[in-house]
């Protein structure tokens, strides 16, 4: 729950920076670029935040168990011959949808 909570934060820190840079500061000639910088980063917390919020950040997290198809070394023996795992594709790591809860 705290995720959920600190991505709310974060889109809504974005949505009102890019607001204040909008209205206060793109009318100032000199500080055009700046404004424009100001507002890119604002869009990104808000789409960070928003994918925090949405929980689409689980990819970020990289397993830790080891394959139980090779045993965590990522590589496998077929009648002799030494091959690539096809369940992790070599990394020695289990997918996502092979780790248990």
């Amino acid at each position: 729950m705290e995720k959920k909570s600190t991505g709310t934060i974060l889109a809504i820190f974005g949505l009102v920076m890019f607001i204040l840079t909008f209205i206060l500061i793109l009318p100032i000639p000199e500080f055009y670029f700046v404004s424009l910088v100001l507002m890119f980063i604002a869009v990104v917390f808000v789409g960070l935040g928003s994918a925090i919020a949405k929980g689409f950040d689980k990819s970020i997290e990289t397993p830790t168990e080891p394959c139980y198809y090779c045993n965590g070394t990522g590589k496998i023996t077929i009648e002799g011959v030494e091959g690539v795992c096809p369940r992790c594709g070599g990394s020695g790591l289990a997918r996502e949808d092979d780790i248990t809860p």
